[in-house]
């Protein structure tokens, strides 16, 4: 006789909630975003998008060894943004002056800096969703890297709403001075 496992279930997927309970739920094996008071499993990240945020990580090291200026920090790592929204952006950067947004056990407040890399499952959540969220919470920084277009785009908070910032081949970032990213190139390195 053929034994069969069956696949294990989310005990919390699509269920109210709010930071306290959040705080308090038993670890079931899955990992879960707080979005808009709704628990929300989080997907497994394909291999091309952990390629892309490898090398984006290491390129912004490198840049913060030499600079000093914060702290990166890759998913998961709760961002918890108010009662109902704590999330695990791809990326994230807290500057030194803001450093007491870090808490033993997540973020509480706005990140500098947000990079997220898109997915089927995450577009609507990333662009419209987050997005909103990151704005209204004071992000200063917010990229939108696109694996598919192979595109980034890149939105700098002006008086407290985000603005697309065009640029010719190379962009400049305005929380991490003198940090520039040429997006063609990089995805050449992937």
């Amino acid at each position: 006789m053929k034994n069969t496992i069956s696949p294990k279930k989310s005990k919390y997927h699509l269920k109210p909630a709010n930071v306290t309970q959040y705080d308090h739920l038993d670890d079931d094996g899955f990992r879960y975003e707080l979005i808009e008071g709704v628990l929300t499993m989080a997907a497994s990240p394909r291999p091309l998008h952990q390629d892309i945020i490898f090398q984006i990580a290491k390129i912004i090291a490198n840049y913060l060894d030499k600079k000093l200026l914060g702290k990166i920090y890759l998913s998961p790592l709760d961002v918890q943004f108010n009662d109902k929204n704590i999330y695990q952006p791809d990326l994230l950067f807290v500057s030194n002056e803001r450093l007491h947004i870090i808490s033993e056990k997540r973020i509480i407040g706005a990140p500098d800096l947000i990079i997220e890399i898109l997915s089927e499952s995450s577009y609507e959540l990333d662009t419209k969703i987050k997005y909103r969220v990151y704005e209204e919470s004071g992000v200063q920084e917010y990229w939108i890297i696109d694996p598919n277009k192979k595109s980034m785009t890149f939105y700098h908070r002006i008086d407290k709403s985000f603005k697309k910032i065009p640029y010719d081949k190379e962009y400049s970032s305005s929380v991490l001075k003198d940090f520039s990213i040429h997006p063609q190139n990089f995805f050449q390195m992937i």
